[in-house]
């Protein structure tokens, strides 16, 4: 056997092939190779060479016309040799020849031709280039699954830089690792650390049962918690292996394997990534990295939203209460009204403020009227229905927009506030505070056209009759 380290060399840096054999190094885009021996082994040769373009078969022999490799060369259009090679060895340029012959007379008069000619791989040289070629398949494909990831990461980073809602954010997010991993169903939940809740904000290729389970809680040493307090993605290819794992919104989507991707910021959590399969799963080795590079992406995308929603939401919320301000509650008290006219709903609107309010700052000073105003906003808030909109409307005065609702129904609303109100202990001394509250509805008021600054004085007229009618009390708006 001859010298191969030139092809060692070559198999290590396709792109570079040293001829060492003529004595300089020479720039080559394929390595030329004969088979002697069209056997199985020859078989198993061909087909791997005729998988790469950096190899040229030059020729298969074998005196037996019915070998495997033959019928497979010659459906690969590669010459075929029914002969003894020997000689045409001698006349051809060759880099490398694999003996496959087992036969060790073959073997020695290879050697004895191949000098300053050509290579011979035969025996344990031909696993060990195996094992090299072999190598490189892996390489070249976690080479193309990388570069494949990586693309899928520019382009998920450019959706994520033109969305604008968050529930575009999510689902870009939610699709992108889908894209990455190759898996048919995925869903997002975002972190409220305060409630330690987790809360489903989007999924894909999932069941509309699943997104009932709208809101889940981090049970201490649970699964949740685990992935969180990670750094790295859990990968699971079967949860067969697991039969702890008893979660039955996952059981009863028929999930057989999935990844879990936490999301941490440098405060701490904002949610799991998920990515769900039917059926069992291998993953490939680039996939984790490809995963982390995914999350941060997410997070900054999630952080900046969030941020965005923060700068937002203090536009429109009183810094006091977090109540909307009474800007905000001029813009929707407008749509609605609008809305209201034209297809003839029931809106009302119910101002009401705390009775004697100056008196509590000068008996108990303005951190206590403070204190006062938020213990309302925060109590008032749990009454209320979730689409009606609660303003602080000024000092001492709250406004509250509702929509789909007569004149009863608002009326039974102020009633319960009220009676809230007055049973809160606030004051040191046990004094009560109470509230007074002036209804007013749309379809109470007879002008055919009415403004929101009209609509809210109708209010206001009820809420004086309600003042001078001894407080505490509620009272509708008469023409």
């Amino acid at each position: 056997m001859t010298d191969i380290s030139g092809l060692l060399f070559f198999l290590r840096d396709p792109c570079l092939f040293i001829d060492r054999k003529k004595g300089r190094d020479t720039l080559t885009d394929m390595v030329k190779v004969f088979i002697i021996g069209a056997g199985d082994g020859g078989e198993a040769v061909l087909s791997r060479l005729l998988q790469f373009n950096w190899f040229e078969i030059v020729g298969v022999a074998d005196l037996n016309p019915d070998a495997p490799a033959i019928h497979l060369a010659r459906a690969a259009n590669v010459p075929v040799f029914l002969e003894d090679p020997l000689c045409l060895l001698q006349k051809m340029s060759i880099d490398l020849v694999f003996d496959l012959t087992r036969n060790p007379v073959i073997g020695h008069q290879l050697i004895q031709i191949s000098e300053n000619n050509f290579d011979v791989a035969t025996g344990e040289v031909a696993h060990v280039l195996w094992d090299m070629i072999r190598e490189l398949e892996d390489r070249e494909a976690r080479i193309k699954q990388r570069l494949g990831e990586n693309q899928v990461l520019l382009e998920v980073s450019m959706i994520l830089s033109r969305s604008e809602t968050p529930d575009e954010i999510f689902q870009a997010i939610v699709a992108g690792a889908m894209r990455i991993t190759g898996m048919p169903a995925g869903s997002l939940s975002v972190y409220n650390k305060h409630n330690h809740e987790l809360f489903l904000v989007a999924t894909k290729g999932l069941s509309s049962d699943f997104y009932k389970n709208g809101a889940y809680p981090v049970r201490p040493g649970g699964l949740t918690e685990h992935i969180l307090s990670n750094k790295d993605p859990i990968l699971i290819p079967d949860l067969a292996d697991f039969p702890a794992f008893d979660n039955p919104v996952i059981l009863k989507e028929g999930i057989r394997s999935l990844i879990a991707l936490p999301l941490i910021s440098d405060k701490g959590p904002i949610g799991i990534l998920y990515n769900d399969d039917f059926q069992p799963r291998r993953f490939q080795p680039t996939l984790t990295e490809s995963l982390k590079m995914l999350s941060t992406q997410a997070v900054i995308a999630i952080q900046k939203q969030q941020a965005f929603e923060q700068i937002k939401d203090l536009s429109i919320r009183d810094p006091l209460t977090g109540l909307y301000n009474r800007r905000y509650l001029n813009k929707v008290l407008a749509s609605e009204m609008g809305r209201a006219q034209r297809l003839n709903r029931a809106l009302s609107l119910v101002l009401f403020d705390i009775d004697k309010f100056k008196r509590i700052n000068d008996t108990y000073g303005h951190a206590m009227g403070d204190q006062v105003l938020q213990a309302l906003a925060e109590c008032f808030e749990l009454i209320i229905r979730p689409y009606d909109v609660l303003s602080r409307f000024g000092g001492e005065e709250f406004l509250i927009l509702m929509s789909e609702t007569d004149e009863a129904k608002a009326i039974s609303s102020a009633e319960r506030l009220r009676t809230a109100a007055a049973a809160l202990d606030l004051l040191p001394d046990g004094d009560r505070v109470t509230c007074s509250f002036g209804v007013c509805t749309l379809e109470r008021i007879e002008k055919k056209t009415i403004t929101p600054k009209e609509f809210i004085q109708c209010a206001d007229h009820a809420l004086y009759r309600a003042k001078n009618g001894g407080r505490n009390r509620v009272c509708i708006y008469e023409n």
